[in-house]
């Protein structure tokens, strides 16, 4: 009789936890994303055209199906990364996939993907670059935080990590890196809007994808990314991601 009512009560607990994540991702009607500036795919001071970014209108338009809106702080990466993976925030507005981070964070459906390679001030510097195993002796900067510097010190560069793209930029413009391995859409976004950058030349490496990124901290956080790739396929199928890609002036993603 004891353990009768033990299993009725311990049912009871289970069915009940499971309300209460399904109630805790119902009344939570805003996600709090922890995100780095990275235009145009994330713009932390929008100009007089008031946009936000792509990737922040497409998250924000698919959370929006689901009933629920985006409250975004900006900060540096690394730091957003840590949010996130502690939970402090529900999650990022993009990130890459990596082993490491699978552990603490959901990965969506493809958000889209972006071109990775170097920076220089003088084209003859990237002739001799095939692959990242080349920067062996170079002096590279990358953001802290990113996979990106992993890589390089995994090819035995001397990285500079910084805090943010536009600070990486502006050390190879200074002279006091040879290279910077970053993002060509964000990086060629900041040299446009400075004219004293001056001619830097661009390899590619690799396209790599990213996806919207959401704490397993969260309560209902697998829900809610279920539910965030259902709207983000509705989203593709009704034109609505093209549509946000070409106020942009986007044409890949």
């Amino acid at each position: 009789m004891r353990y009768a009512t033990f299993m009725i009560g311990l049912l009871g607990f289970i069915l009940g936890a499971g309300a209460w994540v399904a109630e805790g991702l119902a009344s939570q009607s805003s996600l709090r994303l922890a995100c780095n500036d990275f235009p145009p795919h994330k713009i932390a001071h929008p100009v007089d055209d008031g946009l936000a970014g792509f990737d922040v209108d497409i998250i924000s338009e698919a959370l929006k199906r689901m009933g629920q809106s985006v409250e975004v702080s900006f900060m540096p990466w690394k730091r957003a990364l840590e949010m996130a993976e502690r939970g402090t925030y529900d999650g990022l507005c993009s990130c890459s996939y990596t082993k490491e981070r699978e552990a603490k964070l959901l990965f969506s459906d493809r958000l889209g993907a972006v071109s990775v390679g170097l920076f220089a001030r003088n084209e003859d510097v990237l002739s001799g670059i095939a692959a990242i195993a080349d920067l062996r002796g170079h002096k590279v900067a990358t953001v802290g935080g990113y996979n990106l510097e992993s890589e390089l010190i995994d090819a035995g560069a001397d990285v500079e990590a910084t805090s943010s793209d536009k600070n990486a930029l502006d050390m190879l413009v200074a002279g006091n890196v040879d290279l910077f391995y970053g993002y060509e859409l964000t990086t060629k976004h900041f040299i446009a809007s400075d004219p004293h950058t001056g001619r830097i030349a661009y390899k590619e490496i690799r396209h790599n994808p990213y996806y919207f990124c959401l704490s397993r901290a969260m309560p209902g956080a697998e829900a809610a990314m279920q539910g965030f790739n259902q709207s983000l396929s509705a989203m593709a199928k009704d034109g609505s991601i093209q549509l946000i890609l070409d106020r942009y002036h986007v044409t890949f993603r």
